[in-house]
C-alpha cells in the first residue's frame, strides 16, 4: 500500500497558550507586526462529516523569513503538518488531490482545531476554532463484523504500479470508517456511506502524524494504520454490497483507485 510521507514529525505537539474565543468561534494569536494566519473553518461552530481544511499565512513575518511549517492540531495534539504552500490538512500533491478533514473518529460534541505557523526563524502565528463534530451512523447490520479475504496476484492486476501486497486481508466496517488492514499489519481507513446497497466510500482519514509507513494508530490489532491508498483526495468510489450467511460480496460500480478495487472487489469471508 501506498503511502504520502507528509509528516515529519511523530507525536503530539501542544499548544502553548490560547486565546479567549470570538463570537466567530475563532481565536487567533499572530507574532510581531503583521504576521497572522487564516483557516478555511474560521467562522464555522460545527463541522460535517468531511471538509477542507487549508491554512493561509498572511501579512509578513516579523524578520522577513518564510514559513517553514504550518502545524494542524485538534484539541492540542498535533496530527498534521505541512512543509510548503498549499497548506492542506491531510495533504496534497503540489496543489493537486487535496486531502481532507474526516471527523468520524472524534467524539461526538466540542473540538478545538487549530493551525499554527512557524518560521525559519521560531516566529508563530495561529488561529483557533471551536466547533462541534455529530456521531457518524452504524453501519448496517448484515455489514457489521470483520470480514477476510485472501488478495491474489490476479486482484493485484487492477491496480496501479505500485500494488498493495497480495494476501490475507480484513476489512472492518464502524463508525469511524471502512478499515481495509493488510497482510503485513498496517493498513488504513476510509470515510464511507452507505445507500441501499451501495456502499460510497470517499477519502482516507487521518488521526495522528505518519511518516515514511510508520506512525499512525493502532487498532483491531494492526498498528501503523494510516497514510492514503491512492491520494489523500480518493478518488470516491462506489461498490455494490449483498450479504448472504457469512458471505459478503463487493463489485466495483465506479472506482477510480485501481489500488482499492484489488483489495475489495470480491467475496469476502465473516472471521
Amino acid at each position: 500500500m501506498r503511502r504520502l510521507a507528509a509528516l515529519l514529525l511523530v507525536g503530539a505537539g501542544i499548544l502553548g497558550a490560547s486565546a479567549a474565543l470570538g463570537a466567530t468561534g475563532r481565536s487567533s494569536a499572530a507574532g510581531a507586526g503583521s504576521f497572522g494566519i487564516t483557516s478555511s473553518l474560521d467562522g464555522r461552530t460545527s463541522l460535517p462529516f468531511r471538509i477542507r481544511w487549508i491554512a493561509t499565512p498572511t501579512g509578513d513575518t516579523p524578520t522577513g523569513d518564510s514559513v517553514s511549517t504550518v502545524d494542524f492540531l485538534i484539541d492540542g495534539k498535533l496530527i498534521w503538518i505541512e512543509h510548503a504552500a498549499p497548506y492542506v490538512f491531510g495533504g496534497d500533491d503540489n496543489g493537486a488531490n487535496e486531502g481532507f478533514l474526516i471527523t468520524t473518529w472524534l467524539t461526538p460534541g466540542s473540538h478545538q482545531f487549530t493551525a499554527q505557523a512557524t518560521t525559519a526563524n521560531g516566529e508563530t502565528a495561529s488561529d483557533t476554532v471551536n466547533a462541534t463534530v455529530e456521531q457518524p451512523p452504524l453501519p448496517p447490520a448484515p455489514l457489521r463484523g470483520f470480514w477476510t479475504r485472501t488478495v491474489t496476484k490476479a486482484d493485484l492486476e487492477k491496480s496501479g504500479p505500485a500494488p498493495p501486497p497480495a494476501g490475507r486481508w480484513k476489512l472492518i466496517f464502524d463508525r469511524v470508517g471502512a478499515w481495509h488492514l493488510d497482510p503485513l499489519g498496517s493498513g488504513l481507513a476510509n470515510e464511507y456511506a452507505v445507500e441501499g446497497h451501495v456502499i460510497h466510500v470517499y477519502a482516507p482519514i487521518q488521526m495522528a502524524p505518519f511518516h515514511d509507513g510508520f506512525g499512525g494508530i493502532s487498532k483491531y490489532g494492526h498498528h501503523d494504520i494510516g497514510g492514503n491508498d491512492c491520494t489523500n483526495a480518493g478518488p470516491f468510489g462506489s461498490y455494490h454490497w449483498s450479504v448472504s450467511a457469512n458471505k459478503l460480496v463487493l463489485k466495483a460500480i465506479q472506482e477510480g483507485c485501481g489500488d482499492r478495487r484489488a483489495i475489495w472487489e470480491g467475496t469476502w469471508t465473516k472471521q
